[in-house]
């Protein structure tokens, strides 16, 4: 008899936390929302810093000229390696300047 007064008041406890635990993911799920909300201003803000300092670093002569040697050095090796000319102008052509958004990958 001891035991089930026991088991029964420890579940007691129990049964209201339980009860409100869907109200408390909504509220997490509200906050995060919120949080991402917020954020978006910060991510368009970071994103325009990053373009204009790519932008300020291409149109200096001296980079403009280290794109170059790469591009031809990429597309040397391309030939190297077994490429028509053709084949390796189009990957040349495919990929563009080197960046680092696409650096990672």
């Amino acid at each position: 008899m001891r035991v089930a007064v026991v088991i029964v008041a420890l579940s007691l406890p129990i049964a209201p936390l339980t009860a409100q635990q869907p109200a408390r993911g909504d509220s997490m799920a509200q906050q995060m929302q919120q949080a991402s909300m917020m954020m978006v201003p910060m991510m368009q803000q970071m994103a325009v810093v990053m373009l204009e300092g790519t932008l300020t670093a291409l149109a200096k002569p001296e980079n403009a000229e280290r794109l170059a040697d790469f591009t031809k050095h990429y597309y040397d090796a391309l030939v190297r390696r077994g490429f028509t000319k053709d084949q390796a102008l189009q990957i040349v052509m495919a990929v563009g300047v080197p960046h680092p958004a696409t650096a990672g990958r």
